[in-house]
């Protein structure tokens, strides 16, 4: 989508609240004195010119990438039996109730997913849910013109994230503040047609992390800062096509990588990266993180089945690994995201081959 269809998008629809309202008068004030390129970036940042500086045609202006590549070391510990549990809740937008996934949550307990397979006849649409989950709780989330929506996290500031699939089959990041959406592609991806940007993650300072393809095809992990534009890169030692899922309160990025022909998860902490797999797995992937660095995903076990987990004081000696899978699960379990609550969210697959979204609030003692 251009940026003069998105300007036409603004006319159309005033956010609502002050900081919507403000930021949709700095957008308008001057778009018929100037493009509407440089009337977005203008009335945007404030909050995010250097970002949108990086979008689309504008990528080559953007703040060069500084990758990180300090020592690495791997960490196994030991999996062990339920020491807490939860109480599950089934939640599916009812427009498609045949496949839900629920990518992410913040602190207020909002969720953030998509419905739809990614057919043709069956696009993604994303979506935000409000407690207390009813079909009335979703708000559709689609980035205007776009052929797919995955809503992939949210903060507690109104920030919503993730990529869309535009007409040309690109694969872009998006922002969205109080209804106001930029897109965001990064400027050493491929070319128009083939770009593929994610955004997958995003705490509450407006530190987002995700992935792009290189012109080589391979992935590469960056964080992006939306108020400044900055972009570093995340390069994980020892491996490649390396994806960041999440990002902490206090910064901490947890994500994967490929490493020996298996995935392996990461944790990105004050500048050194360790690296983590689940005991037999034969993949691990990091889908979310807190300030306390309690860390959740899910890995394939040595039968081809996934499953969710919860792992705890991962940098401490006595790490551990908790399994957690939804009950009604078949075969496929995911835990997306964890917020301060200890309240987990993610997805599964039942008997009749659904795949559901789910929420979950802890049921005994905390691991902390």
């Amino acid at each position: 989508m251009s940026f003069n269809e998105a300007g036409r998008f603004l006319r159309a629809a005033r956010p609502s609240g002050k900081l919507g309202y403000k930021l949709f008068s700095r957008l308008t004030a001057n778009v018929g004195s100037m493009p509407i390129e440089r009337a977005f970036a203008a009335g945007f940042l404030g909050l995010l010119v250097p970002l949108l500086t990086a979008c689309s045609t504008l990528g080559s202006s953007s703040t060069p990438s500084t990758a990180l590549r300090p020592a690495s070391s791997p960490r196994f510990g030991s999996a062990r039996n339920a020491s807490f549990t939860f109480k599950f809740t089934t939640i599916d937008d009812q427009t498609n109730p045949t496949f839900n996934k629920i990518l992410g949550l913040n602190d207020g307990g909002k969720l953030a997913g998509f419905y739809g397979n990614g057919s043709v006849s069956n696009p993604n649409q994303g979506y935000v849910v409000d407690p207390p989950y009813q079909q009335t709780n979703f708000r559709s989330y689609n980035y205007p013109n776009a052929s797919d929506t995955q809503v992939t996290s949210l903060n507690d500031k109104k920030t919503v994230v993730g990529f869309y699939r535009d007409a040309k089959n690109n694969v872009r990041g998006f922002v969205n503040v109080e209804g106001i959406w930029t897109n965001y592609r990064h400027p050493h991806g491929l070319g128009e047609g083939k770009s593929v940007t994610e955004l997958l993650g995003v705490n509450s300072s407006d530190l987002a992390v995700g992935f792009y393809t290189n012109a080589s095809g391979v992935n590469e992990a960056f964080s992006l800062n939306l108020v400044t534009g900055k972009v570093h890169a995340i390069d994980p030692p020892g491996g490649t096509n390396a994806v960041a899922t999440s990002i902490a309160g206090r910064g901490d990025i947890v994500g994967y990588f490929e490493k020996n022909s298996q995935l392996v998860g990461f944790l990105l902490r004050l500048g050194t990266f360790t690296e983590f797999t689940y005991p037999g797995a034969t993949d691990t992937k990091f889908l979310g993180v807190t300030v306390y660095d309690q860390i959740v995903g899910s890995y394939v076990d040595s039968g081809g089945s996934t499953h969710g987990f919860l792992l705890t004081e991962p940098l401490k000696p006595s790490i551990a690994w908790q399994q957690v899978d939804e009950p009604n699960a078949v075969g496929t379990s995911v835990v997306s995201g964890i917020n301060q609550s200890d309240d987990i969210a993610g997805y599964y697959v039942d008997s009749a081959g659904n795949t559901n979204g789910f929420f979950a609030t802890l049921a005994s003692p905390s691991p902390r």
